[in-house]
């Protein structure tokens, strides 16, 4: 009688399939709350309990699974002692000038001017910048934390910031987001993303970044709605200039990705911990 080959997995993939297994039943939860009748983005709620409950679940897998290795919050930049908050001011920072750089990108190509948004609430805004917030931070522990710290140990970080890049990009695809705008600027940005932790292995520092990106773009207008400060006007040609931005926007994120990969050097310590 002939008996089948059993395949084992080391211990440190079990785990990381265990960490995959958690967190995608933290965007299912996630996914559930934004769809329950008052929770959604549209109702009184705004959509915080879904954030609320996917960064709380994500901080409690991030911090179960970090324990079971061995690691510490201090190996993703959020120990007491990490400058925190500094971190994410400064990753605040240079996330704006990134998103200043993409408007400027829309006004030039599409010929674009802004003016004050009469539709805007201030409400609105506050809750938008906070569901944004936390939004964010399930997204940075998933795709800049544990995982990747564990991935770039095997594989290094040019090729973990790809794949986790992919995998934010095809969540995003699935949502209904048209393909080429996912490619153009989710995939690169979350290249950049990806190449920030990897270069200063700070999850503050990646999500103060990440945080910008997005609170800029509905504050801003680019992405607007009643949280928009500002509202764009765009000339019958602009619809011609669509490629023409997504392809600029991306460029400006490889480019940036790539400089900030290119002086990474990943330490390698880790390993030890594997069985």
């Amino acid at each position: 009688m002939g008996t089948s080959a059993e395949i084992i997995l080391p211990f440190a993939w079990k785990r990381l399939l265990l960490f995959a297994l958690g967190a995608a039943l933290c965007v299912l939860l996630y996914l559930f709350l934004l769809n329950f009748p008052g929770l959604g983005r549209g109702g009184p709620t705004a959509g915080l309990v879904a954030v609320l409950a996917i960064a709380a679940g994500t901080w409690w897998l991030t911090t179960r699974f970090l324990r079971a290795d061995g690691m510490s919050l201090s190996d993703l930049g959020l120990g007491a002692g990490d400058s925190r908050l500094a971190h994410l001011g400064v990753g605040f920072l240079a996330g704006s000038v990134l998103t200043g750089l993409w408007i400027g990108i829309v006004t030039a190509f599409a010929n674009a001017t802004w003016h004050p948004n009469p539709a805007f609430r201030t409400l609105t805004l506050f809750t938008t910048c906070a569901f944004n917030f936390f939004n964010n931070v399930g997204e940075e522990l998933v795709y800049r934390g544990y995982a990747f710290v564990r991935l770039a140990d095997r594989f290094g970080p040019y090729v973990t910031v790809v794949a986790t890049s992919s995998l934010f990009a095809l969540l995003h695809l699935q949502s209904g987001l048209p393909w080429l705008s996912v490619v153009a600027g989710v995939l690169t940005s979350g290249l950049v993303f990806g190449a920030i932790f990897a270069r200063w292995r700070s999850v503050p520092l990646a999500l103060g970044f990440h945080v910008a990106t997005n609170i800029v773009q509905d504050a801003s207008g680019l992405r607007t709605s009643a949280a928009s400060l500002f509202a764009p006007a765009y000339p019958p040609s602009a619809a011609d200039s669509s490629t023409r931005i997504l392809v600029g926007i991306a460029l400006v994120n490889v480019l940036l990705a790539a400089g900030i990969l290119g002086t990474t050097r990943w330490p390698r310590s880790l390993q030890a911990n594997e069985r």
